[in-house]
């Protein structure tokens, strides 16, 4: 596949220009039609390797209000990004709060209303991260692992867990292997917990089902009713719990 850039592109579709400029990506291939993606800000056209300037560029014009829209609901994205810092907002239980930093001897998390309260002794962003990292990683030990075992007991399928892991990944919220080995990302407790609890549901399932075939989600839904809720609303935030 072959690369070539046209930064920053300033045409619109007959002849009116775009609202604001935007870099763009051409990538040529043995593919038959064109297609667009945006990608960090970036707009990525993939396209016939006979595809001719002109025939790239009507097709980009023609796309530019899906292209600005895309652009700005990731630039709208990037200020929801969750940073550590000192009125910073986090947004915990499906509620933005804002992040404080206070002096003291015993390092813990209070909740109180719109305030997630940091407490530490000489608080740097860089302690307050990993303060948060181990709040919730004790939040997921507490909460996760023991209503996976009672959920499976229920489904008769405990015997079929090999071990629960804890850890924070990019892509995935959870995971089941054919070994019986579950994984949760811990970010999830950012989450209400009628989310969190889909989440479990999930992977649980997947002991049963080793898929995501009619009958697993028939078998999600008789636990968790409505899960196309769930995952849209995790598709809709997600991107808020990074750290």
């Amino acid at each position: 596949m072959s690369k070539s850039k046209i930064i920053p592109l300033n045409f619109g579709f007959r002849g009116k220009p775009v609202s604001r400029p935007f870099e763009c990506e051409i990538l040529r291939s043995k593919r038959k039609t064109l297609a667009l993606y945006i990608k960090h800000r970036k707009v990525e056209v993939r396209c016939p390797s006979r595809a001719s300037k002109a025939e790239i560029e009507e097709f980009i014009s023609s796309n530019r209000q899906w292209i600005e829209k895309r652009l700005d609901e990731e630039a709208l994205r990037d200020k929801e990004l969750l940073r550590i810092e000192k009125g910073g907002k986090i947004f915990y239980r499906a509620r933005e709060r804002t992040i404080e930093f206070k002096e003291g001897r015993k390092a813990r998390i209070l909740i109180n209303g719109d305030k997630f309260i940091i407490q530490g002794h000489k608080l740097t962003a860089a302690k307050a991260k990993i303060q948060v990292e181990d709040f919730l990683i004790d939040k997921a030990s507490e909460y996760i692992l023991p209503r996976a075992h009672a959920l499976a007991r229920h489904m008769g399928v405990d015997h079929k867990i090999n071990e629960i892991k804890l850890r924070k990944t990019k892509t995935k919220w959870g995971h089941c292997t054919s070994q019986g080995n579950l994984q949760y990302n811990w970010l999830i407790m950012l989450a209400p917990y009628s989310i969190i609890d889909y989440m479990i549901t999930h992977e649980v399932c997947h002991l049963v089902h080793m898929d995501h075939s009619k009958n697993f989600w028939n078998l999600v839904d008789s636990i968790c009713p409505n899960s196309e809720t769930y995952i849209q609303w995790l598709k809709d935030h997600e991107h808020r719990f990074s750290f």
